[in-house]
């Protein structure tokens, strides 16, 4: 091998190796842009998750009191029920109280009392 020959070969070895450093160099600066766009990505992903699990704990603590204000009315529904009924059956009984008294006061005529109707 001539010394041309050798200066040949050791000047593409010195390219070669020149661009395989150039080559690195690009991919660290990639490897860095990348990493740093990661890392923001993971930042927003992580507040995005606070903020779902904060949503979360609002519509549960609006549905907790929401329940208990529907049990709160279904009680007071449920009691003004009964009082409606228990006021019903005083003016049913009263009703055929005046009913018996307005048949003895036209003396029955022979038809059932209001007694054996109920």
């Amino acid at each position: 091998m001539t010394n041309g020959e050798l200066d040949k070969k050791i000047e593409f070895i010195i390219d070669q190796q020149a661009q395989f450093t150039a080559d690195i160099q690009v991919m660290r600066e990639v490897y860095a842009a990348d990493t740093k766009l990661v890392k923001e990505q993971i930042q927003k992903v992580g507040a995005a998750v606070i903020t779902v699990v904060g949503l979360v704990g609002k519509l549960s603590e609006t549905q907790e009191r929401t329940d208990a204000r529907m049990a709160e009315s279904q009680a007071r529904t449920d009691i003004r029920f009964a009082e409606l009924a228990e006021a019903q059956a005083r003016t049913e009984e009263r009703l055929n109280i005046f009913i018996n008294v307005v048949e003895r006061q036209l003396g029955g005529n022979g038809t059932k009392r209001s007694e054996d109707r109920s």
